[in-house]
């Protein structure tokens, strides 16, 4: 029974390989250097990560300013938003 799941006959594992007539080698038949293809997906994402790595982890304008609400008395968060938050953050279980 256990021979009828895909990639366990041993053969399967290279079935989807598929093979190019001559792939890796020149034109005069000599073995071509390795190289690597970066999409243009690949190096947008990198210049995501890049600028991603620009921003700074915390905020401190925005604490600052949270801060001084604080000490004034003023800071009223919105106890329905922060709910919601807290359990979209306990389904997923992310700290944020």
């Amino acid at each position: 029974m256990i021979e009828k799941i895909n990639e366990v006959g041993g053969i399967g594992a290279v079935n989807g390989i598929k093979s190019r007539k001559g792939a890796g080698y020149g034109t005069d038949g000599e073995v071509a250097a390795d190289g690597l293809a970066v999409s243009p997906f690949a190096r947008e994402m990198a210049n995501i990560s890049l600028e991603m790595s620009r921003v700074p982890e915390v905020r401190e304008d925005r604490v600052k300013d949270l801060k001084r609400q604080i000490d004034e008395g003023s800071y009223n968060p919105d106890l329905r938003e922060l709910a919601g938050r807290l359990i979209w953050a306990g389904i997923n279980r992310i700290e944020d």
